[in-house]
């Protein structure tokens, strides 16, 4: 049995149409990708941000990318099917070396991936990236620390964060005290506040540690 590996690799990618991101306040995550012969693949992506159709307008003005289809969620969010070249690129390394992509977000510039590899084949991959693009973190994550940061996390102290939300206690000014949220529930306020920041917590280490994409 194979041993696998869960990377994270942020990098910018100078050749590439994500870095035109970086002039626009958009959030671009890839949604699937078809590799169908040796040239060319397939992405689809959602686009969300104010300046979605910025970007979108740049994109069919780039030469490499050919937009096959484009669908109008709202007037900021789309999702874009797009024809590009394989060679040379960061999916196409990844294709080649039977990496499964557990997620790919662009912000500002930057490509943010997480993916799941051979652990023998780590080495040549984080080569293969920093030949192709600017690596600004390249890490392997630890999993087991995922589910110990679960663990912690039970559905008694989340089912508080939730309804504490949703009933304004974070909202400023707020909607609810949590004098009175706790009265609704029929418990101590330090009870409540209790399992609020237990959530809280745990939640943050999650975000912190860039496993949220893995939820």
């Amino acid at each position: 049995m194979e041993k696998l590996s869960l990377i994270s690799a942020d990098l910018i990618h100078h050749d590439c149409w994500t870095i035109r991101t970086e002039k626009y306040l958009v959030n671009v995550k890839l949604l699937s990708q078809q590799f169908t012969n040796e040239k060319y693949f397939i992405s689809k992506v959602l686009v969300l941000g104010k300046d979605s159709r910025g970007l979108i307008n740049e994109l069919r003005n780039f030469k490499k990318v050919k937009i096959t289809k484009l669908d109008h969620l709202d007037k900021d969010s789309f999702v874009i099917d797009f024809l590009y070249p394989r060679h040379n690129s960061v999916s196409s390394l990844f294709y080649d070396t039977n990496s499964i992509v557990i997620s790919h977000r662009i912000v500002d510039g930057i490509e943010k991936w997480k993916i799941i590899t051979d652990s023998s084949l780590v080495n040549h991959v984080l080569e293969r990236l920093e030949k192709t693009a600017n690596l600004i973190s390249f890490k392997e994550i630890n999993i087991k620390k995922l589910g110990k940061l679960l663990d912690k996390l039970n559905d008694r102290s989340l089912s508080f964060l939730k309804i504490a939300y949703k009933q304004g206690l974070f909202d400023y000014p707020k909607r609810k005290t949590l004098l009175s949220l706790s009265k609704e529930l029929g418990i101590k306020p330090n009870t409540l506040l209790y399992h609020i920041r237990k959530s809280e917590s745990s939640l943050l280490e999650i975000l912190i540690d860039e496993y949220y994409d893995l939820l």
